[in-house]
C-alpha cells in the first residue's frame, strides 16, 4: 500500500486579549492618545463631547447602582 502522507500546518488560534490590552483599547475609545500622553499634544485635539455625559453616568452607576438594582428587583418581584 502506497500512501503519502502530510503533517497539517498547526492550527492558529486566536490570541486572547490581555488585560492590559483591553485597558488600552478602553482608554484609546474614552480619550484620544493626546490626552492620555501617549503621543504629541496637539492644541485641537477635544474631549469628545459625549465624554462628559458619559462619564457621569459611569459614575452615577457606580453610586446609585447597587439602590437602583434593589428597587429593580424589589419593583419585579
Amino acid at each position: 500500500m502506497n500512501t503519502i502522507s502530510a503533517s497539517a500546518p498547526p492550527v492558529r488560534r486566536p490570541r486572547i486579549p490581555t488585560v492590559r490590552q483591553m485597558a488600552r483599547r478602553l482608554g484609546d475609545f474614552i480619550a484620544p492618545r493626546d490626552h492620555a500622553r501617549k503621543g504629541n499634544w496637539s492644541k485641537d485635539a477635544d474631549i469628545p463631547l459625549w465624554a462628559w455625559p458619559a462619564s457621569l453616568a459611569l459614575a452615577g452607576f457606580f453610586l446609585f447602582g447597587p439602590q437602583i438594582l434593589g428597587w429593580l428587583l424589589r419593583v419585579a418581584a
